[in-house]
């Protein structure tokens, strides 16, 4: 199966383009996807085929020039101790991707700009960064962390001192069920701490859609039948759209991670992602 994917060398970052098939002949504009790193685009793209999911978007994938430090807020011990500790450049990551490398895709291709049509993806530290952008950008309408390092020095305690940039924002994270058997132990906090991000939103965000009363969203459950993809969602007050989304999978870190990005995908276009115009 052939995907049309372009490289392209975007504010000094190295990134991988993906075009939907129609895309050179037609006219329409697309929802875009941006990625926090390196991910495998084509297995993407081949799982949401064998599922009869929609691929009329745009998918940019962006690698950083250095993993740690580009996908961590702020400075902290090393993660290893064969490696460097991170020296928290996240911010400027942020704002290379929010000032040059969207206004060069936006200028250059037929997006659909607006933050309910634009996403942010990210896995392991790039899902961190991820949902650090909430706090600090609001161009984008949908965030997804997958096993995101959450984990990581003093950030569930940062989200809750900060409020999401969007009211209307939309989150989705992904954790696989063996990663708390982490040897390192920063690392086998993760569980805990996904949920705590995760509950951390789910109030910020009921409070943004329900200033003053107790009304608004409300908060579901939902199993699946085979007991694998246990998620918790909670609703925006008309119940169309998902506003906070956690999902079980089986395995450990690196277990599946393009069937795992293609859920959260499914779960964008799903939750509320609009078709091209």
């Amino acid at each position: 199966m052939e995907f049309q994917i372009e490289e392209h060398q975007i504010s000094g970052m190295n990134c991988r383009l993906y075009l939907p098939p129609g895309y050179e002949e037609g006219r329409e504009h697309y929802p875009v996807i941006y990625v926090n790193g390196e991910v495998p685009i084509e297995g993407i793209l081949t799982e949401l085929v064998g599922k009869g999911a929609r691929t009329d978007f745009l998918l940019l994938s962006i690698k950083p020039e250095s993993w740690n430090d580009d996908f961590t807020p702020w400075a902290a011990p090393a993660f290893r101790a064969e490696e460097e500790a991170p020296r928290g450049r996240a911010d400027a990551y942020l704002s290379c991707l929010t000032k040059e490398i969207k206004p060069y895709m936006d200028a250059r291709y037929r997006t659909k700009p607006e933050p309910e049509h634009t996403a942010l993806l990210g896995y392991s530290l790039g899902g961190l960064t991820a949902v650090y952008a909430i706090y600090k950008t609001d161009v984008f309408g949908a965030v997804a962390s997958l096993s995101g390092s959450l984990w990581f020095d003093g950030f569930c305690g940062f989200m809750e001192r900060q409020k999401p940039l969007r009211t209307d924002l939309r989150v989705y994270f992904s954790l696989g069920k063996k990663e708390s058997r982490s040897k390192n132990p920063r690392m086998g906090k993760v569980a805990e701490c996904t949920q705590r991000a995760r509950e951390i939103l789910e109030e910020q965000l009921k409070k943004a859609d329900r200033p003053g009363d107790n009304g608004g969203s409300r908060f579901l459950r939902s199993d699946s039948r085979d007991g694998v993809n246990e998620g918790y969602r909670l609703k925006a007050a008309d119940g169309n759209r998902e506003r906070v989304c956690f999902e079980w999978n089986e395995g450990g870190h690196f277990h599946d991670i393009a069937g795992r990005l293609a859920k959260a995908v499914i779960w964008w276009v799903e939750s509320g992602c609009e078709r091209v115009r």
